[in-house]
């Protein structure tokens, strides 16, 4: 069994639970330990909203249990509680940049395999059969998806485990949501809209959560909160894989 990244043998510690497990649900890690360990997950303080890590943040830029990116949503009356909050797992360090480089634009969607424990202990943490989501992914243009021949949203929806999943948003195609300044993609008109055959009865009420890849400025999120909020959904969450 090889590492999925970077091609290395994967040794395993064999003890007896282990080994029935491996036997009882034939699975092998699919990462090698050594990648593993560059994978950074995010704990400690972070802000209430997007889950930006305050370790990693100067304290000039927090305010209170926010973020300063966060309070400023929060004070403009078009953005204020759109998004109730973001769950992000990972740091956005170098080895996640890469991995997701790998995995997005050339091409390697069997990478996604890497993030299925990860994505499904995070749901589990985070959500109740109670309240339980339905998980909207981020849709891609037909351009885009036809560069890249999957979207990562829904494959990373896809991990996680018994939860309905609707692509009831379309996107036109535009530039590279990265390549543009904070100050461009707020002016920037929504690409995000609804399908023409949604169903608004079918989600008043419910609990929505976006899946995406990344969490940058939080501009594509809100884009789309904005656009499931005429649903009268009960909330709008996201989970991320990481928080830049």
């Amino acid at each position: 069994m090889k590492c999925l990244f970077c091609d290395q043998p994967i040794t395993e510690i064999i003890t007896w639970s282990s080994l029935f497990i491996l036997s009882s649900q034939n699975t092998h890690p699919p990462i090698c330990d050594q990648c593993n360990q560059k994978l950074e997950l995010i704990t400690g303080e972070q802000c209430i909203i997007c889950s930006r890590p305050f370790s990693k943040l100067d304290p000039k830029f927090r305010k209170k249990d926010l973020c300063n990116d966060c309070y400023n949503w929060e004070q403009n009356p078009e953005w204020q509680g759109l998004l109730t909050q973001n769950i992000s797992i990972f740091h956005y360090n170098d080895f996640l940049k890469e991995l997701l480089a790998q995995f997005k634009f050339r091409g390697d969607h069997e990478l996604v395999k890497i993030f299925a424990e990860p994505i499904q202990t995070k749901f589990k943490q985070t959500f109740d059969q109670k309240n339980s989501p339905i998980l909207i992914p981020v849709p891609l243009s037909s351009e885009r998806q036809y560069e890249r021949g999957f979207n990562q949203a829904l494959s990373l929806a896809n991990l996680i485990e018994k939860q309905p999943i609707e692509e009831i948003l379309e996107r036109s195609h535009t530039e590279k949501q990265s390549k543009k300044k904070r100050s461009e993609r707020l002016l920037a008109d929504s690409p995000f809209h609804l399908k023409p055959d949604t169903n608004p009865k079918h989600y008043k009420n419910k609990n929505l959560l976006i899946i995406d890849d990344i969490y940058t400025t939080g501009t594509t999120l809100r884009q789309i909160a904005k656009v499931l909020q005429s649903l009268s959904p009960n909330s709008i969450k996201s989970l991320t894989l990481a928080r830049s």
